[in-house]
C-alpha cells in the first residue's frame, strides 16, 4: 500500500467527495471478525458467542500525503446510517492503527512492552477523531490532546471517511506514531457497524499488518 504524494490541502482532502481522491489509487481490503475469546468481559463472550461479529467484510482504502500531513479515505457499505444511540443500535465507526514499537501483535492491540496507536472515528463525532493507545486486550486509553481530524459522509448505503494528521506530533512521541516521506510504517483498519450491535472490541478488522510506504 502506497500513500501517494499530492499537492491538495487538508482542507481540500478532508472532503471525503473531492474530486482529488479519484487521483489516489484504492486498495480493497478484506475484513473478519474479532474472536469472541478474547473479549475481556465475561458479558461480552457470553452474549454474543451465537452471533456473528464483523459484518463488514470489505473495505476500500486510498492515502495520500503532502509532505506535511498524512491522509485516509475508507470507504465501506453500510445500509443504515447510525450516528447516535438508538434502543440497541450504537453509532458507526472507524479506525486505524499502527504499532509504536517493533512488530507489536495486531489481534491482541499489542502487548506490554509493545504498545499501538490508533486513531478511532465515530459517527457522533464532531470533524474530529480520538487518538488513543494500547498494550493488549483491554487496555485502551485515549490520549488528552489529538491532532487527528476527521470527517465522514454517508450517502446512498455508503459511509466515506477521511482520516488526516500531521506526519509527525513531536509532543506525543511516545503516544503516536510518527511518519515520514520516503519511509514505511505498518498498518491496520476496523470497521464498526452500529445497527449490529458493534462496540468496543465487537467489530470487523484487518487481520494482519499491511506495509504502507510514504512515497517520497
Amino acid at each position: 500500500m502506497e500513500a501517494k504524494k499530492v499537492t491538495a490541502e487538508a482542507k481540500v482532502l478532508l472532503d471525503p467527495a473531492a474530486s482529488e481522491w479519484g487521483q489516489v489509487a484504492a486498495e480493497t481490503i478484506s475484513m473478519g471478525g474479532t474472536p469472541v475469546a478474547q473479549q475481556p468481559s465475561r458479558y461480552i463472550r457470553t452474549s454474543w458467542s451465537d452471533r456473528p461479529i464483523g459484518n463488514v467484510r470489505s473495505l476500500t482504502v486510498r492515502s495520500a500525503h503532502n509532505s506535511k500531513e498524512v491522509f485516509f479515505l475508507l470507504e465501506w457499505s453500510d445500509p443504515t446510517k447510525n450516528d447516535g444511540y438508538v434502543g440497541r443500535d450504537f453509532p458507526d465507526g472507524a479506525g486505524i492503527l499502527f504499532p509504536l514499537k517493533g512488530d507489536a501483535p495486531l489481534q491482541s492491540m499489542g502487548r506490554q512492552s509493545q504498545a499501538v496507536n490508533a486513531w478511532f472515528w465515530r459517527a457522533d463525532f464532531e470533524d474530529g477523531a480520538k487518538n488513543v493507545t494500547a498494550s493488549g486486550i483491554g487496555t485502551v486509553e485515549e490520549t488528552e490532546k489529538s491532532a487527528v481530524a476527521a470527517r465522514g459522509q454517508w450517502q446512498d448505503g455508503t459511509w466515506r471517511v477521511v482520516f488526516a494528521r500531521p506526519l509527525a506530533v513531536a509532543e506525543q512521541k511516545e503516544q503516536a506514531v510518527q511518519l515520514e516521506a520516503g519511509q514505511s510504517v505498518k498498518v491496520a483498519f476496523a470497521i464498526w457497524e452500529g445497527s449490529s450491535g458493534e462496540r468496543a472490541g465487537i467489530k470487523s478488522f484487518s487481520k494482519t499488518w499491511r506495509e504502507l510506504t510514504l512515497e517520497g
